[in-house]
This record gives structure tokens, C-alpha cells and sequence, in this order.
């Protein structure tokens, strides 16, 4: 077989470099830092964390890109809980490396704040906080669910 002119792209004569383990761990140089995140991939990441809270998806889908914390918050029993939905969100980073977010969420014709942090790791970025915050009743304290 030959290469067609304008259709493939020449094949390497050398094999990539591989990367160690340690080195993978360590995030050598030769594993480029994750790059920032835009407003609609945070929106989409707090998506998919809504739709574990609400028992939606399964925990075990989202393990990779939260705190052991917010997973502990997230993976436990599943309550029958109504669909919440992002309606506005709102980043900024604070320090290099960290993305804020809030936003207001929707779930039955009610409104609720959502406050998350991201942190960026050599793995990627990582929900290390993520709080929805409920609205007081009468007598009781605020409630906060997940880590």
C-alpha cells in the first residue's frame, strides 16, 4: 500500500516516547498540564454532578473528577429527589489553578444556590467542593448537601 497524496497523513518512522509510570504520577514534562476551563465545561462538569446528586447517574461515573469527600457526599443512599436544573452559572478564578462556581438551580418550580471549587491536578480538574445549598424552613437550620 502507498500513502495517497492529500488523504493520509505519513506514518511515523520512530515510535512515540513512552512515559513511566512515575513520571505519569509526577506529570513530567512530557504531560502538558490541563488546559483552562470555559464557562460551558463548567457548567457541563456541575451537570453531571447534579444529575449523581439526584440519583440520576451513577456515582461511580463521576469517582474520577471529585474529592473522596464530594464522592462520600454523592454516593450515598439514594433518595428519591426531584431534577434539579442549572439556570444561570457564574465562574471566576481566584489563584492559578482554581475555578469558583456558582449558580442558581431549579428542581420543582424552586430556586437554589450552587456553590462548587475546582482545582486542576496533573490528572485534570477536580471538584474538591461542591455545595447546594437548600432554602431555611421555619425553626431549622440551613441545610448543605454533598461535601
Amino acid at each position: 500500500m502507498r500513502t495517497l497524496i492529500h488523504y493520509e497523513a505519513p506514518r511515523r518512522a520512530q515510535r512515540p516516547a513512552t512515559v513511566t509510570p512515575e513520571e505519569h504520577r509526577r506529570g513530567g514534562a512530557r504531560c502538558p498540564a490541563p488546559r483552562q476551563l470555559e464557562a460551558g465545561e463548567v457548567g457541563h462538569l456541575l451537570n453531571m454532578l447534579l444529575e449523581a446528586y439526584d440519583g440520576r447517574r451513577p456515582a461511580s461515573q463521576i469517582r474520577a473528577m471529585v474529592a473522596p469527600e464530594v464522592y462520600a457526599g454523592l454516593s450515598g443512599p439514594r433518595l428519591a429527589r426531584p431534577r434539579h436544573r442549572t439556570q444561570t452559572i457564574h465562574t471566576c478564578t481566584p489563584v492559578p489553578g482554581v475555578i469558583e462556581a456558582c449558580a442558581r438551580v431549579e428542581a420543582d418550580g424552586r430556586s437554589f444556590a450552587l456553590a462548587a471549587r475546582f482545582t486542576r491536578t496533573t490528572a485534570g480538574w477536580r471538584c474538591v467542593r461542591f455545595a447546594l445549598l437548600k432554602p431555611r424552613e421555619s425553626g431549622r437550620r440551613p441545610q448543605r448537601a454533598a461535601a
